[in-house]
């Protein structure tokens, strides 16, 4: 039988980075491991490849999706095998007829595992084979096969059932090779998760990141841009209607005497010791219930303002504290209130009449469905078509726009061509009519250029590309048939409703059809494609994409950055490339703005942008985070917000700067590595009258102990003269003594201000501090890692982050000093300054890492103790500790403004 080396041979030119994994896989391979992280489009799939051909042995190849497992083998065939070279039953998809290199789903791994049927699930997008293995022993053909190789593509995908069954695979397999590949590590995940990812894929061997494949030429330079938008003014009543309602029932509450007689009669007003913790575990309860009291003007014990740590008048009733009141009073503290049943009874029936509880939830300053109807806004819709028309104005024919949201809505296909019917809604076919619509009909607002010319549908050549529906422009008929033909693909062809589009039915998967539509796109033919994300979204390969519009409900970081990278690969003949990615957002209607001005999709960008590395808009700076994207600055008006997406629709237009841009934060960047940065205010600097007062006393026992030394002993040797020995002996005694001291207190003194004269040294100090713990805890062990210090951040910010480590390492070292620093909550362990240490803050979080056992915590503070300064430990649970707990909140820099801590991600230099 031929070795996969003989029949498998690569023609092509290693990239620098392919390369340097390439060279160092000896050394990778030593625990039966290799675990790459890279970037969408580094070409992880030829190099995973490369690995298995160097391997030359049996191997299994694991993948997310079957388009997914499908490119594996197209890739091999492409860049591997000559055409007409590959020997029968080389390469399979089932592992019913194995092949030396078999690619199969872990939906077909777990099937397989537990011998039941692969259902064949159709999803909106995408139809997963159906293969029955109830009769079919999985492990056993493994076995036989001689599997020596197992290729993991995108491990992070696993379920908790799939997960099980590749555990118990690869630990029935002896001297089985893992190749892990993925673009997106879950590093969000809880110490154990992540603990049993590594346990599977090993270590991180090498990572490469976005900016070090733009600089390499390997992605495209690109930019991250937001358009807002307002409700419809459908969605805004039904907004506005919930706000007024939310707002009459908490007035009626709050000017019901009864109500207020019945909040009066919790226990904990007149017993706040015997409430603490019940207070001191939900400060934003005791604020609410305070706050409701206040504006009923009935007295209240001061201690239970001292809890806040507040002394100043509390914040005016809003809705948004009577839904924390009401929460308590209706679900979660009902013992401690007066009330019958009935009363309680009788309120909750009211609420949920009036759409105010959802599930045992009180909702008066929003709901799950107003969030809905937010996330998925009609206005979406609007800013869909501005986006496409300010696109098409700046690269015309060269434009291709890949529009990817979450939904196929086949229901809406009757609405094709027919304006009796609206499409009003976030969905395939209902987004390819609106822009069909929009761009076909006569000169409106939306599909006129700047110069006044009125774009076409004609112009956008609009295509639909899905797992159960395909739509084509007319005019690339001729194209299509052509490819169909060349291919020898099967199919027929409709044209719908007399709008020159048509509908295409393949034979064959829809890998066909991806492949075909795939082609027309890199060709032009159309220009606009619109998709789903689970068929187009990972995985899919289309070079030629310019530009990307998300209209998903997606939030995490793992299937946004997947669909990022459909963008920014580069494209062969066309260097000036550089793609625009636009993530829309809808806001609330200011006369409905109940709490805040951000809403939850707002909320869930954010989360989303803490994931991204990307070009700053102002500064030459590469840092993830919404901050970079400067031009987003509340108070989020309608004004406001119009003039923000005018702001990001004439960045976008200038590609050639976003080029430059680009180039000028690369240039200085010769190795670079990303630095997880945590940052903390000038607030936990700044010297106070205490510091000044330790300063001083240090310098007058300094100056004492060299006044004893230098003027003191003399004298006492002429007065002592004569008088007897025991005498002198004890006085030199008493002397010695008090100059030691002196002595004592003034090198700690001075060992105290050189650790906290400057941010940085103070930095530094706890940096070195909390690395020695986790060395010593386990959870860094990179020799190379050190602490390093930025104290020139923005906004008066000092950043402290590790150097060198992996990329975990210093996710893990970044969290334990922002908690370090962080807000005092319910934390098990705080740290307290000793009495006579004058710090420069007074309380300190033990890190959740070491928090959780006794042990770990007095780890923890001994390295506190050798770092930093005395600080004593203390246990929150004791009635002692509550107590302490309770003063913490009351003086934390962090309690006070959340904002004094932060954390980041910013690409430096080695």
């Amino acid at each position: 039988m031929r070795q996969i080396k003989d029949i498998m041979q690569f023609n092509g030119q290693w990239r620098s980075y392919q390369k340097r994994v390439l060279d160092r896989t000896a050394q990778y391979l030593k625990d039966g491991r290799l675990h790459i992280v890279a970037a969408p489009g580094s070409g992880k799939t030829t190099l995973g490849i490369e690995l298995i051909r160097r391997l030359n042995a049996p191997c299994l190849i694991l993948a997310p999706s079957v388009n997914i497992r499908d490119q594996w083998l197209a890739r091999i065939r492409e860049a591997y095998i000559p055409e007409g070279m590959e020997p029968e039953g080389f390469l399979s998809g089932t592992i019913k007829a194995p092949g030396a290199i078999t690619a199969i789903t872990y939906q077909a791994l777990h099937s397989g595992m537990t011998k039941t049927k692969e259902e064949g699930k159709e999803q909106e997008a995408v139809c997963e084979e159906e293969t029955d293995y109830s009769e079919f022993d999985f492990f056993n053909t493994v076995k036989q096969c001689g599997i020596r190789t197992v290729c993991l593509d995108e491990a992070h995908h696993l379920r908790s059932e799939w997960w099980k069954a590749l555990e118990e695979m690869t630990e029935k397999l002896k001297d089985v090779t893992i190749i892990s590949l993925t673009a997106t590590p879950p590093y969000d995940s809880t110490p154990a998760q992540w603990e049993r990812y590594i346990g599977l894929c090993g270590p991180i061997d090498e990572e490469i990141i976005v900016p070090e494949l733009v600089k390499e030429g390997s992605l495209c330079p690109h930019q991250d841009y937001v358009y807002f938008n307002m409700p419809t003014r459908e969605e805004e009543n039904a907004v506005r209607e919930f706000a007024q309602e939310a707002f009459a029932r908490a007035d009626e509450l709050l000017r019901d005497e009864k109500f207020a007689q019945i909040i009066s009669t919790h226990k904990g007003l007149a017993a706040p010791r015997e409430y603490a913790e019940l207070f001191l575990q939900k400060p934003a309860y005791l604020s609410a219930l305070l706050i409701f009291l206040q504006a009923k003007e009935i007295a209240f014990s001061r201690e239970l303002m001292q809890m806040l740590g507040t002394k100043s008048r509390l914040p005016a009733m809003t809705v948004k504290w009577m839904e924390i009141l009401l929460q308590g009073f209706l679900f979660e503290d009902t013992e401690s209130y007066g009330c019958t049943k009935e009363y309680r009874e009788k309120l909750t029936g009211s609420l949920k009449a009036h759409g105010l509880i959802q599930k045992n939830k009180v909702c008066l300053a929003g709901s799950e469905e107003i969030n809905k109807l937010l996330i998925t806004s009609k206005g979406k819709l609007n800013s869909i078509l501005d986006i496409t028309r300010e696109e098409y104005e700046n690269r015309k024919g060269d434009l291709r726009l890949l529009i990817l949201t979450d939904y196929i809505k086949k229901e809406y296909m009757q609405a094709i061509g027919n304006p009796e019917k609206s499409v009003n809604e976030l969905g395939v076919i209902p987004i390819f009519e609106s822009i069909r619509r929009t761009f076909a009909g006569i000169k409106n607002e939306k599909n006129i250029a700047a110069n006044g010319e009125r774009i076409t549908s004609s112009d956008l050549r609009i295509g639909v590309l899905s797992g159960s529906v395909v739509i084509v422009p007319g005019s690339a008929e001729e194209a299509l048939v052509a490819i169909m033909e060349e291919r020898s693909v099967k199919g027929s062809r409709k044209e719908i409703a007399d709008t020159g589009y048509l509908q295409i039915t393949i034979s064959g998967t829809e890998h066909t059809a991806s492949s075909l539509v795939t082609e027309l796109f890199n060709r032009g033919e159309v220009r606009v494609l619109i998709g789903t994300k689970s068929l187009l979204g990972e995985g899919w390969d289309s070079p030629c994409i310019n530009s990307l519009i998300l209209a998903s409900f997606v939030g995490s970081f793992m299937l946004s950055n997947q669909m990022r990278g459909r963008a920014i690969r580069v494209m062969r003949g066309n260097p000036d490339k550089a793609s625009n990615i636009w993530h829309l957002i809808c806001m609330q209607p200011e006369s409905a703005q109940a709490v805040a001005e951000e809403t939850e999709d707002f909320s869930t960008l954010k989360r989303r942008f803490e994931g991204f590395l990307g070009v700053h808009y102002e500064k030459n700076s590469i840092e993830n985070g919404l901050r970079r994207l400067s031009y987003i600055k509340g108070p989020y008006t309608a004004p406001l917000l119009k003039k923000i997406n005018e702001q990001m629709l004439a960045a976008a237009g200038d590609r050639p700067g976003l080029h430059k841009k680009w180039e000028d934060c690369l240039a200085p960047l010769d190795k670079m590595e990303v630095a997880v940065e945590a940052g903390a205010a000038k607030e936990f600097f700044k010297k106070g009258i205490r510091f000044y007062a330790m300063l001083a006393g240090t310098l007058v026992t300094g100056l004492l102990f060299l006044l004893c030394i230098t003027r003191f002993f003399p004298l006492l040797s002429i007065l002592m003269a004569g008088r007897p020995r025991g005498a002198t002996a004890a006085a030199l005694l008493f002397w010695g003594f008090c100059s030691g001291f002196a002595g004592i207190y003034t090198g700690r003194g001075i060992g105290y201000l050189l650790k906290t004269a400057t941010p940085g040294s103070y930095m530094q100090a706890i940096g070195r501090c909390i690395l020695s713990a986790l060395r010593a805890f386990g959870s860094i062990s990179s020799r190379q890692a050190d602490v390093a210090v930025d104290e020139n951040g923005e906004d008066g910010m000092s950043f402290i982050y590790l150097k060198g480590g992996s990329q975990r390492e210093k996710d893990v070292f970044a969290a334990s000093v922002s908690e370090f620093f962080g807000i005092v909550d319910n934390q098990r362990y705080l740290l307290m300054a000793k009495r006579g240490v004058f710090p420069l803050c007074k309380y300190y979080c033990i890190p959740e890492l070491f928090g959780k056992k006794k042990e770990d915590a007095v780890m923890f503070h001994g390295k506190v103790k050798r770092y930093i300064g005395s600080y004593s430990l203390h246990y929150t649970r004791s009635p002692e500790g509550k107590k302490l707990l309770l003063a913490a909140k009351v003086h934390s820099l962090a309690n006070k403004n959340a904002d004094c801590v932060c954390k980041k991600k910013v690409v430096k230099n080695v």
